[in-house]
Formats: structure tokens, C-alpha cells, sequence
């Protein structure tokens, strides 16, 4: 059964405001002003090995932040209609992925770090690993 709500893919892109001084620069966000959700589980990604992928999956109820603090890799997002994809390479952008997307991290460069900043503690069961039973639930295109 098709879910009912498909989510846009529109104005996700979020920029961080930042200070810069002689020691550096600082940026930061705050929940409810750079994202619309307050964060309950904070994830790092690091030491990822070349070629290799992250991702892979969509949340049932869940929303992410996705930062890159280092480096840089490329984010696909998917609503079952349309894909899109951001090259993160700052730590002043960041993209939002609602629940109901299907998200892929992939081409990182050496050394990159990502933070994810998540609505939800971890559960296995809001997660879609399969892309076949996210498209039967959410999509009508093929996008892998």
C-alpha cells in the first residue's frame, strides 16, 4: 500500500551561521531556528573506507540533520518521485532529510567526518533497508 503523504524534496539545504576570528572558525546551529525539530540522537561518521557507501535506508518517523565537518561526500535523496543530490562539503551547509525519504551517502573524500543529528533515538524497526519495499511503499521511479 502506497503511503499517502509524498514528501517534497524542496528547501531542505540549511545554512549555519558561523563567526570567524584569528582562532578559527566557529559555526553552530540551534534546533528549531536551523531545523525544525529537536535532536535526541547525535551520530558521527568517520574513517570510511574508499568506494564505500553509507545510507542506503529511509526512516519510518525519524529526521535527520546531515553535516559535513570535514571533507566531503555526496548526499542522494529520493521521495519515490524525484532524487536529488547535494555535494556537502562545509560545515556551514547541512541538509534536512524528512522521514520518508531515501537517502544514500556516497563518494567521500579522504578523512571526511560527517555529524547526523536525528528526531528520534536509534529503533531497527523505523528503518526501510530495502529498496525494492521502499519504492512498493513510497515511489513509482527507479532512481538506483
Amino acid at each position: 500500500m502506497k503511503e499517502e503523504k509524498c514528501v517534497p524534496l524542496d528547501n531542505l539545504e540549511v545554512h549555519f551561521r558561523s563567526v570567524r576570528d584569528s582562532r578559527g572558525l566557529l559555526t553552530f546551529a540551534e534546533e528549531m531556528k536551523d531545523f525544525p525539530f529537536a535532536i535526541k540522537r547525535m551520530f558521527w561518521i568517520t574513517d570510511v573506507p574508499e568506494h564505500a557507501k553509507r545510507g542506503g535506508h529511509a526512516h519510518t518517523t525519524c529526521k535527520e540533520v546531515v553535516c559535513c565537518v570535514k571533507g566531503s561526500f555526496r548526499l542522494i535523496i529520493s521521495n519515490g518521485y524525484e532524487k536529488r543530490t547535494f555535494l556537502l562539503d562545509s560545515p556551514q551547509r547541512a541538509v534536512i532529510i524528512p522521514e520518508g525519504v531515501w537517502c544514500s551517502l556516497e563518494d567521500f573524500a579522504r578523512d571526511t567526518v560527517v555529524v547526523v543529528g536525528a528526531s528520534e533515538e536509534y529503533s531497527m524497526e523505523g528503518y526501510i533497508r530495502d529498496y525494492d519495499e521502499y519504492m512498493a511503499r513510497y515511489g513509482t521511479h527507479d532512481f538506483e
